[in-house]
């Protein structure tokens, strides 16, 4: 419970640390920007306006663009309201806004210096712009279908689990006997400050366990203290190989506290995969089990990969012989109450005072210690007439049989649990996926069935493909409201994929794989894409009102709104930035989204401030001519 409410406390923290405070504050940015160039105008011609008036007029001539940038804001972060889940509670509380800060515009002033010749030198190169602005998005495509994908990134919890699992036949206390020194071993890793076992099922069940499974909880000291490895998929290939090598003969499964829950809350199992076989027959699951292990253990990326459960236990099987019995005189009330007593049978409830106290009758150990001793059991007859071996009339035999029969939906299933290291989750699926099928034919009547986290990332994928082209078209239908043109809202809406690339090279510059995150990330991106655009194409239709030139028009206004797109989107950058590269808990989840953020802003200001002229003025010599 301790580990839910950190998750819940971090998914809360999360979501408050991701609000984008720079957002806040752009539609603030365009009119006070707006009122400076008024005032600056108004000195310029030798006049005295009153401040307020030019605020009114500054205001005024603002609000069709900024009003309708506010409402693509909105449209764009409705997506995530649809969001379910789990990822919908983590990121849900993204599609609120509060307040922010202004940025130093002195920066803003030592950029404009360069970006003077840099726009007149795209102006004289179209062709070199915009084949290389084209060029650049088809690469961020390629590199996009090959970034690889994961649900949420792990986070870095501060401890480690490993689960143990030794033959099934094995008893308690030699189980106990070797967690003794499994713990010693641990310890011996200056990184770890200390370990806690847990072996068997508790007194309240609710994480049933085999006593041959045992759960050792390592708590590490923080990471500056570590001298083994560095990163913690380091520590963890240090350790399992140590205890692989000491303690031979147990398989191992790693994880952390709070993803091994969530893991076993999603699939069932304590890996990060969990692959069900369905089908009748005990030996051909188990052996489709050993083949699927086998396939999988050869991609990749692969770890603790495993048939749960695997194994044999020893079984004492009896077959009734129901003619000999009956021809005996045995009833078979009488002879299963003797076998159950074997084991323990539930016998006739007691009263004692006001309270029923159940029964259980159960033979002496030592009666019943081997075979042998049970089969010379006496069973009644039902007639009183004396008693009869069970030897006579049942065939008792010792065989080997599997620890656990699971069923799902009333079939019988066996799971290959999986853990991966090394790459995203998504590929490894896929992968396995293509390569299980290629090399593995099931019997008629058998199936298999993929299960873990990455289906979460499928099902928020495909529940955002649905409702973010809706919004796209929201968003579309607002511009051509805002800006009274389909072909200049289309212009507008060119900033979408371009601040997309930016997100995509910058993921795939830190080596980070697409993610929800990520994909919170795009989202939040193309509201201050979009609002850029609109700032720079109402600048240029007020100008066309002055009767000016497409192309002295375009060039001109983009001069002019260079310092509320600059600021706009230097003050979104620095409001992601700590997020980008905070190191402290949560940081894993964080990182993505800003990262997306941050790349994305760069390549859509360089669109707004260099291709969207150009683009303009050629578009509209077109309309003209």
């Amino acid at each position: 419970m301790a580990g839910m409410r950190w998750f819940g406390i971090s998914a809360n923290l999360l979501s408050l640390g991701a609000i984008d405070f720079g957002m806040i504050v752009d539609s603030s940015l365009v009119v006070v920007e707006n009122l400076m160039t008024h005032r600056v105008r108004d000195r310029a011609n030798g006049q005295k306006t009153p401040l307020a008036v030019l605020a009114v007029s500054a205001a005024t001539e603002v609000f069709r663009p900024v009003s309708f940038g506010i409402l693509v804001i909105v449209v764009v972060y409705l997506p995530i309201l649809t969001l379910q889940d789990i990822e919908g509670k983590m990121f849900r509380a993204l599609a609120m806004k509060s307040a922010g800060r202004h940025d130093d515009t002195r920066l803003v002033a030592f950029l404009r210096r360069g970006y003077g010749p840099l726009l007149n030198g795209c102006e004289n190169r179209l062709r070199t712009l915009f084949g290389t602005t084209f060029a650049i998005f088809a690469f961020s495509v390629w590199v996009g279908l090959h970034l690889g994908g994961e649900f949420i990134p792990s986070l870095d919890e501060g401890a480690l689990t490993v689960t143990t699992t030794r033959l099934p036949g094995i008893s308690l206390p030699e189980t106990l006997k070797e967690v003794s020194p499994q713990e010693r071993i641990l310890r011996r890793f200056p990184e770890v400050g200390s370990v806690v076992s847990n072996t068997g099922t508790s007194a309240i069940p609710t994480d049933p366990m085999g006593v041959n499974e045992t759960d050792n909880f390592i708590f590490l000291k923080p990471p500056s203290q570590w001298t083994t490895a560095h990163t913690q998929e380091g520590l963890v290939t240090a350790m399992s190989r140590v205890l692989s090598t000491e303690l031979p003969g147990m398989e191992q499964s790693w994880s952390q506290p709070v993803q091994m829950r969530m893991d076993d809350l999603l699939s069932g199992v304590r890996t990060q995969i969990a692959v069900s076989i369905y089908g009748d027959d005990l030996a051909t699951l188990a052996r489709l089990g050993d083949r699927v292990a086998s396939v999988m253990k050869t991609i990749p990326g692969a770890a603790d990969v495993a048939p749960q459960g695997d194994g044999t236990v020893a079984f004492i099987h009896m077959d009734i012989d129901r003619r000999k019995a009956a021809r005996l005189g045995v009833s078979q009330q009488e002879l299963l109450n003797v076998v159950e007593a074997v084991g323990g049978h539930i016998g006739r409830s007691v009263t004692v005072g006001n309270a029923l106290i159940s029964t259980q009758v159960r033979f002496d150990r030592v009666q019943v210690g081997t075979r042998d001793q049970i089969a010379r059991q006496r069973i009644r007859r039902a007639d009183g007439q004396g008693a009869v071996l069970l030897s006579e009339i049942a065939t008792v035999t010792v065989q080997d049989g599997p620890p656990r029969i699971s069923r799902d939906n009333i079939r019988r299933r066996l799971i290959v649990q999986a853990n991966v290291r090394g790459r995203d989750l998504s590929s490894f699926v896929a992968e396995a996926q293509k390569a299980v099928s290629m090399k593995i034919a099931l019997p008629p009547g058998y199936r298999v069935v993929w299960a873990g986290q990455f289906q979460n990332l499928r099902s928020a994928m495909a529940r955002l493909g649905v409702v973010v082209p809706i919004a796209l078209v929201l968003i579309f239908a607002l511009l051509v409201v805002a800006l009274n043109s389909v072909w200049l809202a289309g212009l507008v809406f060119v900033n979408l994929p371009v601040a997309a690339t930016g997100g995509i090279l910058a993921l795939a510059l830190r080596g980070l794989p697409f993610s929800v995150s990520a994909g919170i990330g795009f989202i939040a991106l193309f509201g201050v894409a979009v609002l850029n655009g609109v700032v720079l194409i109402t600048a240029i239709n007020a100008l066309r009102v002055a009767g000016r030139g497409a192309v002295h028009e375009a060039y001109e206004a983009a001069e002019e709104r260079f310092r509320p797109v600059m600021a706009t989107a230097l003050v979104a950058s620095l409001g992601f930035i700590p997020m980008a590269v905070s190191t402290s808990a949560g940081a894993e989840v964080e990182r993505p989204l800003a990262t997306v953020v941050i790349g994305g802003l760069i390549s859509s200001t360089l669109l707004t401030l260099l291709v969207l002229p150009s683009l303009y003025a050629r578009m509209m010599k077109n309309r003209i001519s």
